[in-house]
């Protein structure tokens, strides 16, 4: 049962409203801000005093509760509860009733000079607060002294105030609490919205002042100090604009202290970051886009491999998590980074999960060359068709964002692909893991996991045999059947995938599964995140996992220019069945060698391009590590998207892909 911490009634929208301030069990109400059909049972009251102790306030389970106590139709913009996470401030004000002045300042005496000068004195008084949003009545009756009554307005009182020959001058005005909070219903973009309460007096106003702001100071998660960085040239030069117009102003009225600086020059923010104090910030911002996000990333990760002299040259060395987190406001060209683990490139929602506290832990890549360290890499690295264009466009800088696609056209009629060997360490100590839309499938030791319904597994039963003869050639995963389930793998917010342990952990003595691969290849990519861009609607990666200690490989083996072209469509309308194309090989694994072979050809190798920058190696290993990086984000709330609509639409919605499968498995079963 709830525990209510405080009580009292309020007006909104000049409807009757009882507002609690109550902790519940954490079982029966969801993290909505307007769940509907909520009722607390009166005898659930438990701890009642005007001062609520901040030991009685549970941050996670604290919410506010308002309910309509009059016999009307409940105002659909007004929210039944919000929880405490998502309140951003409280103001108390004083404002004159709208209605009043509209139907009764028409009919009011108007002041003289003198009485209007000794207004003006009045109203300078420190007696009473001043607001920007304050209106004013004066009534002037015949009397010389001034007389200032704080109320509750009303017809009655209003009336009643001009028979009241013992004042000169009398200020009606009601006494506010403003409640600024954050709107997630909608599960993707948050808002900031806002409510009036007009409160009995100003006793009653204070108390619950007072005890929304001790609910507030409970909130650990939330940051007071940040550092932010601006790339002024980022997204056409509109970077500043965000930040300066919608960002800081949002900032300042959560009470959270910003410093600002606006970077001059390419790795400002990293070299900053490396060689600066930071221990009086609770994070850091970055304004930009995903160039910007890999300076802060950049420098963080250094500082920390300095700080605890961990050798970044060695491969095989383990990175540490950095205390500090990053949040990122979108304002760039593709912001890949904000898409894979918000949803959307909003900026107001980005700096609102900042300032709520949320926490999103991500895999990063180390990536090393045959001299040492190279880059960590956060969302894709490439090798050929895609390296080449970043090559190609640098040359053409002045042409801005068009030269991408001019240079990816270029590279197109080229066709050029490159002899490549492949070492693959797989995802799982024992087996061949490969994601797709309608399958997830595993061999392991010549048998096949995974299985969803009988007919799949009489499938699979009767391909065992020729399965454990390809499991050992190394030849497996050419013959892997893909079998429909319901389990799409989607990395979500609270994703189990990634909240489980590591599976090296379990088998310690098991050495990891490699394979082998070499061939003509025009692209071989490395994703650590789905890439979701305005040009790419799931990204060339929709199922990669952002915390579960593994990357996607894709391998694009050299076939008709038709071929790639639909590759390439995919990419940019639906990923999501990529691997059903011949050409294409996708993997989950934890670690790859890449190694480029010249057997004395002309041909010289593709180019590297990591997080969109260029690099240089003649062989480059890629390895993740788990969760070596803490942002400022929520991840994608596709739980709360199912709960607003029919689960068959939801289905129909995201996953058009399993629509005939489904139907066809049924119409099997029933025949």
């Amino acid at each position: 049962m709830p525990s209510i911490l405080y009580s009292t009634t309020c007006y909104i929208s000049n409807d009757f409203y009882r507002l609690r301030i109550y902790v519940d069990d954490g079982n029966n109400y969801s993290d909505l801000v307007s769940p509907k059909n909520i009722k607390l049972a009166t005898d659930s009251l438990d701890f009642t005093a005007t001062s609520i102790p901040i030991d009685h306030i549970k941050p996670s389970f604290t919410r506010l509760n308002f309910e309509l106590l009059n016999e009307k139709k409940p105002n659909n913009n007004i929210p039944t509860t919000i929880p405490l996470k998502y309140l951003l401030n409280v103001q108390q004000t004083t404002s004159l009733p709208k209605n009043s002045y509209r139907n009764f300042s028409t009919s009011l005496p108007t002041p003289s000079l003198e009485t209007s000068s000794r207004m003006i004195s009045l109203t300078s008084s420190p007696i009473l607060e001043q607001s920007e949003e304050r209106s004013r009545i004066m009534l002037t009756p015949n009397s010389s002294q001034a007389m200032f009554k704080r109320r509750q307005f009303s017809f009655r009182r209003f009336l009643s105030s001009f028979s009241n020959t013992d004042s000169d001058v009398v200020l009606l005005y009601k006494t506010l609490i403003k409640i600024k909070y954050i709107d997630v219903s909608n599960s993707f973009q948050w808002n900031i919205k806002s409510l009036e309460l007009e409160m009995d007096s100003e006793d009653i106003a204070n108390e619950l002042y007072i005890n929304l702001n001790s609910c507030l100071s409970t909130l650990e998660q939330r940051p007071h100090r940040l550092l932010a960085f601006v790339n002024p040239l980022s997204g056409k030069g509109r970077a500043r604009y965000v930040y300066d117009k919608k960002v800081l102003p949002v900032f300042q009225e959560a009470n959270i202290f910003v410093d600002t600086i606006y970077t001059e020059r390419a790795n400002h923010a990293q070299e900053y970051i490396v060689n600066e104090m930071l221990d009086d910030y609770d994070g850091l911002i970055c304004v930009g886009g995903d160039g910007m996000f890999a300076e802060l990333c950049h420098g963080l990760l250094l500082r920390t491999a300095r700080d605890e002299q961990i050798n970044i040259d060695d491969p095989h060395v383990n990175i540490i998590r950095p205390n500090l987190r990053i949040g990122i406001i979108p304002a760039g060209s593709t912001d890949a980074v904000v898409f894979g683990t918000t949803g959307l490139n909003d900026p107001i929602t980005s700096a609102l999960q900042i300032i709520v506290g949320e926490s999103l832990l991500i895999d990063i890549t180390t990536v090393h060359n045959e001299n040492g360290f190279v880059r960590f890499m956060a969302t894709m690295l490439a090798y050929g068709f895609f390296g080449d264009i970043i090559y190609q466009s640098d040359n053409w800088r002045c042409l801005g964002p068009l030269r991408y696609d001019l240079a990816g056209f270029c590279q197109f009629l080229r066709h050029t692909s490159y002899h490549t060997e492949l070492t693959i360490t797989l995802s799982s100590h024992d087996s061949v893991e490969i994601c797709h839309p309608q399958t997830i499938t595993s061999i392991n030791n010549g048998s096949k996991t995974s299985i969803v319904s009988s007919d799949c597994q009489k499938l699979i039963n009767s391909s065992n045999s020729t399965l454990t003869e390809m499991n050992s050639m190394n030849k497996s995963y050419d013959i892997i059947s893909k079998l429909p389930t319901s389990n799409l793998g989607f990395c979500r917010q609270n994703c189990e995938t990634c909240a489980e342990e590591k599976q090296t952990n379990r088998n310690k003595d098991q050495l990891p599964s490699q394979i082998k691969r070499e061939g003509r290849y025009t692209t071989i990519n490395c994703l650590n995140m789905p890439c979701r861009c305005a040009k790419s609607k799931y990204g060339m990666s929709p199922f990669v996992h952002l915390g579960d200690g593994t990357f996607d490989l894709i391998l694009v083996k050299r076939s008709w220019r038709t071929s790639f072209l639909r590759f390439l469509w995919q990419v940019a309308n639906d990923s999501r069945s990529i691997e059903d194309l011949p050409n294409v090989e996708r993997y989950r694994v934890r670690e790859v060698l890449i190694r480029p072979i010249n057997k004395g050809q002309r041909k010289k190798a593709g180019n590297w391009a990591c997080d969109g920058e260029l690099i240089s190696g003649n062989e480059i290993q890629i390895r993740v590590h788990r969760q070596a990086l803490n942002l400022f984000a929520s991840g994608i709330k596709l739980k709360e998207k199912q709960q607003h609509i029919d689960s068959k639409s939801e289905t129909t919605n995201w996953f058009p892909c399993m629509r005939n499968t489904k139907k066809k498995i049924s119409q099997e079963s029933n025949s």
